[in-house]
């Protein structure tokens, strides 16, 4: 992918000061997808439903480079496209128009050209320009002006990217490389504090870098250098130790020059003759088990409503966004996190969570073992399950272990919020995704009338129906009027010869559309 705009191209930064020239669009990426126009605020359920959100933030993280239909196609369903995937891309583009540019048409940021589209650079103030180009000026200046801009790139990088994506997979790719970005500016602003004779602050940075990249060298001996400069010198042997070891384990070798100098210094100021055992450091690798009530991210208070939830995921950047995004909830709190049945399943003894969510592939196991376990000794804890690939048997094995939910792990947060708070014990819920995917239906009961089936679009109203949206809300989700969505509606009603929709509800299910089974709720 080519580079980000810098700012210059992207056009002055106004996100926290005054309102930007008319047209402009000043936009967040870092956390939570955040939009400015005109004075107005969108935010990413603002913009038409998931899939125009996603072509937006495909485009902005290619500002000014054409996209093609083809790329965005292979993007929004990730090289599975259904048949009308042509025009059903260009109807998103039109519905993020009317919400992006509303009035404007084609005239707006949102640019078509040959065979795609593209965000026009000079009507978008994008957050990831501004933090590639305090990068660039970062390189061309002195130590002092240097480290004052990489401070102020990290700060704008405290949130991850792209926050509203969980797992989709380019997604993934792009805040793998951010990631890295931030990595290397945390190392690099490390270095430059200690060439300042700050060791306080390149301690703390080069800690920021190896919890995201622990086989970080240059991090490790800005760690190491520091904390001999601040007159810690047991402690940067402890440091030192504890990166000989890493990079022992996970690359066969050894560290470089100026660490093992720092090593020879540290010994003879301490008078050891060997390495002292190291006391024990935080994690700082993916295999990590950290109770969130006592790491690093504060938890909001239980206050006799909230939810509290426990994580079982070997993916860290998941586990943290999704704890984030629960976190902002006012009904739930995060209350720990783990990365195998093992520890899942001791953690749950621990922290007595209301509610598990937990992936099916683990390190150790599968997620349905681990849910034994749990409910063996907890029968009232609420179990969802993350899967990308169900099975009938799959499903029959959940059902019968008491799973309350299966949802596919790239689906929707607004799906994962509304599942965490109406699943009930003995009553499976199951994204009609994972359903669609094992091409079942269930058998229709004798006598069941089956009238005409319903279309495509009409299922999709009467999904969205059942997860609980407005009609107002199904229209915005489909990017279609209220009168169109209240005319299939209607026709929803005739089909199933229902009078209203919790009738509806009930004759879908009946039918199969719903559903896979009886004792399986499909939403």
């Amino acid at each position: 992918m080519p580079p980000i705009p810098t700012k210059e191209a992207a056009g002055p930064s106004t996100m926290e000061g005054d309102l930007p020239p008319r047209g402009v669009l000043e936009v967040r990426l870092l956390g939570p997808l955040r939009i400015r126009r005109d004075g107005a605020v969108l935010e990413a359920g603002e913009l038409g439903g998931p899939k125009p959100r996603q072509i937006l933030e495909f485009l902005l993280l290619n500002l000014g480079t054409p996209v093609s239909k083809d790329r965005l196609i292979d993007v929004l369903w990730d090289g599975r496209p259904p048949a009308e995937a042509l025009p059903t891309l260009e109807s998103y583009v039109s519905v993020l128009r009317r919400h992006l540019q509303p009035g404007r048409g084609k005239a707006g940021p949102l640019r078509t050209v040959t065979g795609g589209y593209m965000m026009d650079p000079v009507l978008v103030d994008l957050d990831i320009s501004r933090f590639n180009d305090l990068l660039h000026r970062a390189s061309h200046c002195g130590p002092t002006e240097a480290l004052e801009l990489l401070q102020e790139a990290l700060d704008m990088a405290s949130a991850p990217l792209l926050g509203d994506e969980l797992l989709a997979s380019w997604a993934e790719e792009e805040r793998g490389r951010h990631e890295l970005r931030v990595c290397r500016a945390r190392a690099l602003a490390a270095e430059l504090a200690l060439s300042l004779h700050e060791p306080d602050h390149a301690v703390a940075l080069a800690r920021e870098a190896l919890s995201g990249d622990h086989l970080n060298e240059k991090a490790w001996t800005s760690l190491v250098l520091g904390l001999e400069e601040s007159g810690q010198p047991l402690e940067a042997l402890r440091a030192f130790e504890q990166c000989r070891r890493t990079l022992d384990r996970e690359l066969g070798c050894s560290p470089g020059n100026p660490l093992r100098a720092a090593h020879a210094r540290l010994l003879r100021l301490t008078g050891e003759t060997g390495t002292p055992v190291p006391a024990p450091l935080p994690a700082t690798g993916a295999s990590a088990t950290r109770p969130l009530a006592a790491g690093t991210r504060s938890v909001p208070p239980a206050d006799g409503t909230a939810l509290g939830i426990l994580i079982v995921d070997d993916h860290r950047t998941f586990t943290e966004l999704l704890a984030g995004a629960l976190d902002r909830e006012p009904d739930f709190r995060t209350v720990g996190s783990a990365v195998s049945v093992e520890s899942g399943v001791r953690l749950c003894r621990e922290l007595a969570p209301d509610v598990v969510v937990m992936d099916y592939h683990l390190p150790d196991g599968d997620g349905l073992a681990a849910a034994t376990r749990i409910l063996q000794d907890a029968p009232d804890t609420r179990i969802i399950m993350l899967t990308g690939d169900p099975s009938q048997d799959l499903l029959r094995r959940a059902a019968g272990i008491g799973i309350c939910g299966f949802l596919p792990k790239d689906g929707s947060l607004a799906t994962m919020l509304d599942t965490l708070r109406h699943a009930r014990t003995g009553n499976m819920v199951v994204h009609p995704s994972l359903v669609a995917q094992m091409g079942v239906t269930a058998p229709d009961p004798a006598g069941a009338p089956l009238g005409p089936p319903l279309s495509p679009r009409e299922l999709d109203v009467l999904r969205l129906m059942a997860e609980g949206q407005e009609i107002r809300g199904v229209a915005n989700s489909l990017g279609i009027s209220i009168h169109t969505c209240r005319g299939y509606v209607k026709t929803i009603f005739s089909k199933l010869g229902s009078h209203s929709q919790s009738e509806a509800m009930a004759e879908a299910e009946l039918r199969g559309i719903l559903s896979v089974k009886s004792h399986v709720q499909a939403f």
